[in-house]
């Protein structure tokens, strides 16, 4: 909630978002595998948050639908954070990088 109450609907995107970018390089290792490994897991952990801010503007539904169940809106999200390295190449080239 914001000072003047009401709600601040970007931060379960932003949440969504971040938790894609998290658990794509474990969810890659698992496929490949067929076993769990965290190795790596911190250090991942800040880089997907660095990464989930640059790319955030790029995934972010200004239309966000409170009306809507919360899960069916942020499950998009959550999918464009696991495709993050194209979000990621997105925002460079729109910073002209």
């Amino acid at each position: 909630m914001s000072a003047s109450g009401t709600t601040l609907h970007w931060i379960p995107q932003w949440i969504a978002l971040f938790a894609g970018i998290l658990v794509q390089p474990f969810f890659d290792n698992y496929r490949q595998t067929g076993e769990w490994s965290l190795d790596g897991f911190s250090g991942w952990c800040f880089f997907a948050l660095i990464v989930a801010f640059m790319v955030f503007p790029s995934v972010y539904k200004n239309a966000f639908d409170p009306e809507k169940p919360v899960v069916v809106q942020v499950a998009p999200i959550f999918t464009a954070g696991m495709g993050w390295e194209s979000l990621f190449e997105a925002a460079k080239k729109a910073a002209g990088g």
